[in-house]
């Protein structure tokens, strides 16, 4: 993850005066990547399964099937809390960095300075991406702590975002990496393990951590659909708003899961 989002970045921002070779050589890196993927996973031939049976007539859905899917609140509860500090953490994520050159080119108006910051930030980020990867799930099986970090690491993104609205300079922009770079390391280490301790039916793990894990594709969708409205309406100012607010949801809502202790 640090190195898909951030360190590709940095190669990217190189690249900002020659677009259509940046095109091409990620195209290519996309293309061998998903090569290499099927590679490993060595899915095996389903050929030899049996045939489905024939489908029963339809019938409506009525509410009880549907909580034969998804279970009630009472019992679903922590699973949920985790779902929803998923979609807003991400959310709050992706509407900055989905927009990260327009904020630098049209809200603080790097001009020459833009490929630097822009650098600066991911390479900080990647940084704190690797580093959170080997020092925080060894910390947070030692201390057993797990709600905890999963929770400000999300309020850690607000307190970026929120650095980028009031000090709108350099300095903002270092904090802003800092912060940002400290929370989604601490996040891609730990929170899938979150939802795991929180999984309503261990018989249908797979299941649910589908739909969990549905909350990365979705926000990387809908965020920037919902920073363009706010841009437009309210001007990039409020971009920072819509992150901080977001991710200070997504933080609280980890907070409230009440199955780990902390």
């Amino acid at each position: 993850m640090a190195l898909g989002n951030n360190a590709f970045n940095v190669v990217g921002a190189m690249l900002l005066g020659q677009f259509r070779l940046g095109f091409i050589i990620f195209g290519i890196f996309a293309f061998i990547g998903t090569l290499i993927a099927v590679i490993i996973v060595h899915e095996p031939s389903n050929l030899a399964e049996q045939t489905a049976q024939p489908k029963e007539k339809k019938r409506r859905m009525s509410l009880k099937d549907l909580e034969s899917i998804f279970p009630s609140w009472h019992v679903g509860r922590d699973y949920y809390l985790a779902l929803i500090g998923k979609l807003f953490q991400g959310v709050g994520n992706f509407a900055i960095t989905g927009y990260i050159l327009y904020i630098m080119t049209d809200f603080l108006h790097g001009g020459n300075q833009t490929q630097s910051s822009i650098q600066l930030i991911n390479a900080i980020m990647l940084v704190f991406g690797i580093l959170m990867g080997f020092v925080a799930g060894p910390l947070s099986d030692k201390f057993k702590v797990l709600k905890w970090p999963v929770g400000f690491s999300t309020i850690f993104l607000a307190i970026g975002a929120l650095s980028l609205f009031l000090l709108r300079n350099n300095t903002g922009i270092i904090i802003y990496a800092f912060a940002a770079g400290l929370g989604m390391g601490i996040w891609n280490s730990l929170d899938n393990l979150l939802n795991l301790e929180v999984i309503p039916d261990p018989d249908r793990v797979a299941f649910f951590l589908g739909i969990y894990n549905l909350g990365n594709t979705i926000t990387q969708a809908i965020a920037p659909v919902i920073a363009a409205a706010v841009i437009a309406w309210f001007g990039f100012s409020a971009i920072f708003i819509v992150s901080f607010i977001f991710s200070l949801i997504g933080g609280i809502s980890m907070l409230c899961i009440k199955s780990v202790k902390r």
